[in-house]
């Protein structure tokens, strides 16, 4: 499980680094679940996971984000096909310097094809910077 939760954080690292919002999509399994402490979004249509997408690159763009470096902590098989990562996000800029950290940790289902998708994911926003690229009204206001 080690080798594959790691090849799935790169590949997401990956589509992140390029802004590959189809790609994004195609990390993700509806519905799809985004929470926090506070906040809990779900996904259900594809439509709202992909204005979602939009949104996240949008606000890494603003925010000076073009590197995204996975540190994977902990993967555990939850049964045949779920699995749980525990996980550091290290954002870093054009310079190559840390813009933000944020632990997350992601429920994964292996489909058919052999793929990880998420299912959940829980964002441990530390410096409370991250979890907005993904709120509500981040959203309503990028689509107005």
């Amino acid at each position: 499980m080690q080798r594959e939760a790691l090849k799935f954080l790169t590949d997401y690292a990956h589509a992140l680094d390029r802004h590959d919002v189809e790609r994004l999509i195609d990390f993700c399994l509806l519905p799809t679940v985004v929470m926090n402490d506070h906040d809990k979004l779900v996904f259900m249509q594809g439509e709202d996971l992909a204005k979602a997408c939009r949104v996240l690159v949008t606000r890494l763009g603003e925010a000076n984000i073009v590197k995204h470096l996975p540190h994977l902590i902990q993967a555990i098989p939850l049964s045949d096909t779920l699995h749980f990562l525990k996980m550091r996000w290290q954002l870093l800029d054009a310079n190559e310097q840390v813009v933000s950290t944020c632990a997350t940790s992601y429920t994964l289902q292996q489909v058919a094809d052999g793929s990880l998708k998420i299912i959940v994911a829980v964002v441990n926003d530390d410096q409370k910077s991250l979890f907005h690229f993904f709120s509500k009204k981040s959203e309503e206001e990028s689509i107005d």
